[in-house]
């Protein structure tokens, strides 16, 4: 924390230095990240608050006459404390469960749980407009990362499209799954008493999410798309009755091949691997699983952002491209020209009004899940 009158002058000195991106008023001209017009904006004097550095400039729009502080364009915006956003970020993403989070760092259980959403919904939005108008130019290996959310019933699908060459994650949603494998006779009893209670989940879910998936890989891509994938019968179904199918080269690798960095699909399988290092409730055999499924989505959304901004391809230096230990994935497609941290990626503040979002990712912000057998808590959007 700031203490004395030096850091005092500089923070106070930055803020009323500050320029507002953009209007907050949704039917503002200035509202859109990709205006024309520049924004006009006037100081309208400040209010006093009780952090550092005590006080918040407000601005008025000149268009629609909107008044606001500049608190709005911040991640903690609304929120009592600010100070805990990184550190709930570096330890979730470092294998904390979120309770173990809130214990570790003195906070409440609900705190963590709310800051860590509205972290996933602010990755959502920003690696969606980052790459609003990135076309496909490399090859696409696509897998599904199995796990199960609640109880073992309820088993589930992360689909994930990476690039084989720059190991971008550029899209994944969500296929809930009916148990299956060798099971007790207690364990099929009450899996057909919950079925009977809420019904089966849907059939054919990694169908349908992966030809969503396919789609708009095709329309990020000019050319030919050329996608990877294992023998899975869903994705050869999906290839087989989708409209454009002649611009997609499907290339098959059997499950059994070896899985090192000489398979194909080694950027899924490398993704696979780091997911389950890194997130405690994707972990074999854990005791910190999601609780519902919108909690393992937000926690694979932000390990997505991370790996995709946050962190280098490797980190080791390798021998055939040097780059690799130097550039994140973003920077191997132009979208950064560094390796971004945590302050450099959730500095501004995005609004869910200025970024087009595809169906999945909609749903996934609203903490919708129409096949949940759970309720899920819809913490206030801030």
């Amino acid at each position: 924390m700031w203490s004395h009158q030096t850091s005092l002058k500089i923070v106070v000195q930055r803020k009323l230095s500050f320029v507002p991106p953009y209007c907050p008023n949704t039917k503002c001209k200035w509202h859109a990240l990709d205006r024309k017009e520049k924004g006009v904006f006037a100081k309208y004097g400040s209010r006093p608050i009780s952090q550092f550095p005590y006080f918040t400039q407000r601005y008025r729009c000149r268009n629609c006459r909107k008044v606001f502080s500049s608190s709005i364009f911040s991640i903690s915006y609304r929120d009592r404390t600010k100070n805990t956003y990184e550190e709930i970020f570096d330890l979730f993403i470092g294998g904390y469960s979120r309770r173990q989070t809130a214990e570790f760092l003195g906070c409440s259980l609900n705190t963590v749980l709310r800051r860590v959403s509205k972290m996933a919904e602010q990755g959502l939005l920003k690696q969606a407009y980052f790459a609003r108008n990135l076309k496909i130019t490399e090859s696409i290996a696509y897998d599904g990362l199995e796990n199960f959310s609640f109880s073992q019933y309820d088993p589930n699908n992360i689909n994930h499209a990476v690039g084989r060459d720059s190991l971008f994650v550029y899209d994944f949603n969500f296929a809930p799954l009916n148990r299956k494998g060798r099971m007790t006779a207690t364990q099929r009893a009450r899996k057909q008493e919950l079925e009977r209670e809420f019904g089966a989940y849907p059939r054919n879910a990694i169908h349908s999410s992966t030809k969503r998936i396919f789609k708009r890989l095709l329309e990020r891509s000019d050319e030919e798309l050329v996608l990877h994938s294992d023998r899975h019968y869903a994705y050869r179904e999906v290839l087989e009755r989708m409209p454009g199918k002649s611009r997609i080269r499907h290339i098959m690798t059997p499950s059994t091949v070896a899985r090192n960095y000489r398979n194909r699909l080694f950027a899924v399988n490398h993704l696979d691997l780091l997911t389950r290092h890194h997130l405690s409730a994707f972990k074999r055999e854990t005791i910190a699983f999601s609780k519902h499924s919108i909690s393992m989505i937000e926690a694979f959304a932000l390990f997505m952002v991370a790996k995709n901004f946050m962190r280098t391809m490797f980190r080791k230096k390798h021998v055939r491209d040097p780059g690799t230990n130097r550039e994140s994935p973003a920077m191997r497609l132009g979208l950064t020209k560094k390796v971004l941290k945590f302050q450099d990626f959730f500095r501004l503040r995005l609004m869910r009004t200025q970024v087009s979002l595809n169906e999945d990712w909609q749903e996934f912000i609203r903490r919708t899940d129409p096949t949940s057998r759970r309720k899920i808590n819809q913490f206030r959007a801030a």
